[in-house]
């Protein structure tokens, strides 16, 4: 595992989360389909695209910590776990290239140097195995007021 690699890849994934739905990003991206906006198109574009990214800013974050820490220390099925807590919102509604360009990056880096079709052979991708010190994280993020849902 590359910790450095999936600690910058975790940064650029987390960054273009919040980027998505910041008032600067949406003017940024949306601005070549629409000519003109008024405030509240842009503050009702801003509502919107935090209520898509905020679940799977929450699903993220005990993995984002983990990445951070170097503490992601064997190969992990990140796409089959944000799937788990957000369906198919990160191939759906966020699946514009400034996210999942990182995103996928994110899941590049964790698969341990494996190509993808031998990771899906390994038992961290069929038995979804979390990262080893995932209880602990989330339990920290819950304790600092982050939602942490079970998985849909």
């Amino acid at each position: 595992m590359n910790d450095q690699e999936i600690k910058q890849a975790a940064i650029e994934f987390k960054k273009a989360l919040i980027n998505w739905k910041s008032r600067e990003g949406i003017i940024e991206a949306f601005s070549t389909y629409r000519d003109q906006w008024t405030d509240e198109d842009v503050s009702k574009a801003v509502s919107k695209e935090t209520r898509i990214v905020k679940p799977v800013l929450e699903a993220f974050e005990p993995i984002y910590r983990l990445a951070i820490q170097g503490r992601m220390e064997k190969p992990f099925a990140l796409q089959s776990y944000m799937m788990s807590y957000t369906g198919r919102v990160l191939g759906d509604e966020l699946s514009w290239p400034e996210v999942r360009e990182p995103y996928d990056r994110m899941i590049d880096s964790l698969t341990g140097g494996l190509e993808y079709k031998e990771f899906m052979n390994t038992s961290y991708y069929k038995d979804r195995k979390l990262p080893e010190y995932y209880d602990q994280a989330v339990k920290e993020i819950v304790a600092e007021g982050w939602s942490h849902n079970s998985p849909l």
